[in-house]
């Protein structure tokens, strides 16, 4: 559920323009090849009809969707399945996925339990044209995504990353507990694998530095931002905003940095104004498209 309310999030949040420049690019990939599409960190598909309008100008795609939770994975292969049918392919099942075909379009697309970036070490280099991930970079270690994308990308290869937390997280109205708060949470976020609550950033940073490998083609601000209107929430993104502070909740009981009953009034304050219809939550995040070089 939580991941079907945030998917009006997500679409809105995605930068246009950083949207544009990846489908140009991934428009100039050779015609008359098979295009190669891999996504790491897929779960449950929330993106995968965002990602087949980039690749929609090209009659065949190989599509791999890769996720370390096998659970998310079958949830992803239903939503593509149901996308398949709803623009018009027939399906029909293959061992790992399926192939979609219409007219002279032919797409298929595999799933794989794969863990990031220890999963793609026996992967052939240059085995894709396309490098895709939303909501995912933030989730491993710093320095993990360009070094992955510089071996798996063709030369002109496509690198697009969306919606990747930026370290900036903020609630409205001010509580004054909100600074120590967000520090212990965003601190949390390094968690067991390493995090890096600074990935949107620190990606661009990444391809604008000399010999990167890459070349940007659009960078910008793709912000989550749920807030009240007309007494209420858009469709069910009251049930996101709880969620994300069930998330804080979480994490916050693990961190020495805020006391359980500090902890238990500012989340009691949030839940309030969430059920009054007062609470709006932002987060700041980056998209970024890039071309690797070569």
């Amino acid at each position: 559920r939580y991941l079907r309310a945030k998917g009006p999030v997500d679409a809105r949040a995605v930068h246009p323009g950083v949207r544009n420049a990846a489908a140009r690019a991934a428009g100039r990939l050779p015609a008359g090849r098979t295009v190669r599409a891999l996504e790491v960190g897929g779960g449950a598909g929330g993106a995968f009809r965002r990602w087949m309008e980039l690749v929609g100008r090209h009659r065949c795609v190989e599509f791999t969707a890769t996720d370390a939770d096998r659970e998310l994975l079958g949830a992803y292969r239903e939503a593509a399945r149901a996308w398949a049918r709803e623009t018009g392919f027939r399906v029909d099942a293959a061992a790992d996925g399926w192939r979609f075909a219409r007219g002279d379009r032919a797409v298929r697309v595999r799933f794989q339990q794969v863990s990031v970036p220890e999963g793609f070490g026996n992967v052939e280099a240059e085995s894709f044209d396309l490098l895709l991930a939303q909501s995912f970079w933030d989730l491993v270690p710093p320095g993990t995504a360009l070094p992955l994308a510089r071996r798996l990308l063709a030369p002109g290869g496509v690198f697009y990353a969306t919606l990747t937390f930026s370290g900036e997280t903020r609630f409205e109205p001010a509580h004054p507990l909100d600074p120590r708060i967000l520090a212990a949470y965003h601190a949390s976020m390094k968690g067991e694998r390493g995090g890096d609550p600074r990935a949107g950033e620190r990606l661009i940073e990444g391809v604008r530095a000399p010999d990167s490998g890459f070349s940007e083609l659009a960078s910008g601000r793709s912000d989550w931002r749920v807030e009240p209107a007309a007494g209420g929430y858009p469709t069910d993104e009251a049930f996101f905003l709880e969620t994300v502070l069930g998330f804080f909740e979480k994490e916050l009981h693990a961190s020495p940095a805020v006391g359980p009953a500090e902890r238990d009034d500012w989340l009691a304050a949030r839940r309030r104004q969430l059920a009054k219809a007062r609470l709006t939550y932002t987060a700041r995040q980056h998209d970024l498209a890039a071309r690797r070089d070569g």
